[in-house]
């Protein structure tokens, strides 16, 4: 199963293995390091000794909960192996750190406006299961899965579960709601469905959207080849009349980069 996911087995060892330590130094009256805690409230007040933690807290799981490391390792272990597939070796790492620091600036945003509801510690991977798990969804929705000896399928589940997510932020919004890094997860989600194209995947309003952007992109383009194609002709029509000598600095630098194939 992990043979061709070896980033996957790694970070599953990883997050056992710390949590096994965390576990034990919990017991002895220990306290976490703060390179494993993202701690927005500390950050926002500019104590950068918890700034490691903006990507160590990934790393680490509830030491007081076998459940939160093991929910989260069987749910990566079931959908990361093939989107690292799909996302070989520097592309996976990649994907799991836009992740990370979406959730991260997410976070710090929603601490920032709403600090009484989002200043909370977090840790935990939750938001980079959340991330192979929307881009599963995206790539394979009719497959499906067991759950509790239940045979659901794969984006229906994804869909109530993000929307118990967005509810849940909406509470915490709210004040309702405390100890579940609903930012983090809805960040992660968006990463992952955007990460291999779920809106193009789906016909909505979207595509519409998406295709005016796209021509909006294209004609901005075309005008600005037709400005750089307008200018070329007139430094040429004065080079043509006054000579090489008559050009100014910033047109010399415009031919000059023209004749190494720049815009």
């Amino acid at each position: 199963m992990f043979e061709s996911a070896p980033i996957t087995r790694r970070l599953l060892i990883l997050w056992v293995g710390i949590w096994c330590g965390s576990a034990v130094l919990t017991m002895f009256g220990g306290g976490l390091p703060n390179v494993f805690l993202f701690d927005p409230w500390q950050l926002l007040h500019l104590h950068f000794s918890y700034l490691p933690g903006v990507l160590g807290f990934v790393f680490l799981h509830d030491p007081y909960s076998l459940f939160h490391v093991l929910g989260n390792a069987w749910m990566f272990a079931i959908f990361a192996p093939e989107i690292e597939r799909l996302f070989p070796a520097q592309a996976f790492l990649r994907l799991l750190l836009k992740s990370t620091l979406w959730g991260v600036g997410f976070t710090l945003l929603m601490a920032w406006l709403m600090p009484q509801a989002f200043s909370n510690p977090i840790l935990g991977a939750s938001g980079l299961v959340a991330t192979v798990f929307a881009a599963s969804a995206a790539m394979y929705p009719q497959r499906s899965i067991y759950l509790f000896l239940f045979r659901v399928r794969l984006l229906p589940l994804f869909l109530v579960l993000t929307g118990l997510d967005l509810l849940g932020f909406l509470a915490e919004c709210a004040g309702q709601e405390r100890g579940v890094a609903y930012t983090v997860h809805l960040a992660g989600v968006l990463v992952g469905w955007l990460a291999v194209g779920g809106f193009q995947r789906f016909a909505g309003p979207w595509q519409g959207w998406g295709r005016k952007w796209a021509q909006q992109k294209e004609q901005k383009w075309i005008n600005r080849q037709r400005q750089v194609e307008q200018e070329l002709d007139r430094i040429l029509a004065k080079i043509s009349r006054e000579g090489m000598q008559s050009l100014t600095a910033a047109e010399r630098k415009f031919l000059q980069k023209r004749s190494q194939g720049g815009p």
